[in-house]
């Protein structure tokens, strides 16, 4: 199954964090040292998220889109 998710990806605290809105309440909050680290643990974040949806047959949340997000699409299942 190809899912779409948007994230958001800013500087805090001369590091960079990325979060999934639709997804931050299932834990789609990481960051890193670079915008780059922080897009790639994101990606691997939600990754494990909706993998957890699909072992256990439920549904994730929709995603909404975020002016100036980014999109992610993942494989998963």
């Amino acid at each position: 199954m190809t899912l779409t998710y948007h994230v958001i990806v800013e500087r805090d605290n001369g590091n960079w964090r990325a979060v999934c809105p639709a997804l931050r309440d299932h834990g789609a909050v990481t960051g890193g040292e670079t915008r780059e680290e922080a897009l790639t643990h994101i990606e691997g974040v939600l990754g494990m998220i909706l993998s957890e949806f699909a072992v256990n047959d439920a549904t994730p949340p929709p995603d909404a889109a975020i002016p100036g997000g980014i999109s992610l699409t993942l494989e998963v299942g």
